[in-house]
């Protein structure tokens, strides 16, 4: 199995341009633990493995599956903050904080499974190789940015200008027009911080008139200068 867990640990920040032989190398005596119960869970489609508030002793990379991380309010509106996906680490911005609790909720769905190092392991992967540590560093950086990305879109003044923020994101990411959607609608009114019908009537005015278009996989762009002039940009 360390084979396997080297193959997708290389996808990580983390471990980036490390050989999978220098990574079974530096994990092959460190006391990791597998959290695999989602891996073959039939009984439910998702579940909580950590809960806001509880301690965070070990940063946590995802090794197959999904896993999301989710604010939940007490009138019952779930936002969700990240989604991550096989290589995508948690835990690692709160691990040396004085206060190491989860700032969230941390859900994992059927088909998951994930690696646990703790801080004594992470010290020493960090002392080892000088790589692990500009990569950790560069993980937080990340971070960081991710954080402040969703705080600009829970800050904006409305759906549209949100939609807006998000098209324009993936536009620089993917370089393209016409922009491949890897959630569903669900996943992005979460992100956004939305109710999904809200989202669905919004897009849908939008293509009304005639600023996107879009189906289940995709939204394509039909006037630029228009999401730039909400945005005031």
């Amino acid at each position: 199995m360390i084979n396997f867990y080297a193959k997708v640990l290389k996808k990580s920040i983390l471990f980036k341009s490390l050989s999978e032989d220098d990574i079974i190398n530096l994990i092959k005596n460190l006391n990791y633990t597998i959290y695999d119960k989602c891996k073959n869970c039939l009984k439910c489609k998702s579940c909580v493995i950590a809960l806001e508030g509880e301690p965070c002793n070990s940063l946590a990379i995802v090794l197959s599956g999904r896993v999301e991380i989710q604010k939940h309010y007490s009138n019952g509106k779930v936002v969700s903050l990240s989604t991550l996906y096989p290589g995508n680490a948690f835990g690692e911005a709160i691990l040396f904080s004085k206060e190491h609790n989860y700032p969230s909720t941390v859900v994992a769905y059927k088909n998951t499974e994930i690696i646990y190092f703790s801080k004594e392991d992470v010290l020493l992967m960090c002392s080892l190789n000088q790589t692990i540590l500009r990569n950790f560093m560069e993980v937080l950086s990340s971070k960081i940015l991710m954080l402040n990305k969703k705080v600009t879109i829970l800050s904006l003044e409305n759906l549209r200008q949100k939609i807006c923020f998000f098209i324009m994101e993936e536009y620089e990411k993917q370089d393209s027009l016409k922009l491949s959607l890897n959630m569903s609608k669900k996943i992005l009114s979460e992100h956004l911080g939305v109710q999904r019908p809200s989202l669905s009537r919004e897009l849908i005015n939008m293509k009304n008139e005639g600023i996107i278009n879009f189906d289940r996989k995709s939204i394509e762009i039909l006037n630029l200068e228009e999401i730039k002039y909400i945005l005031g940009i």
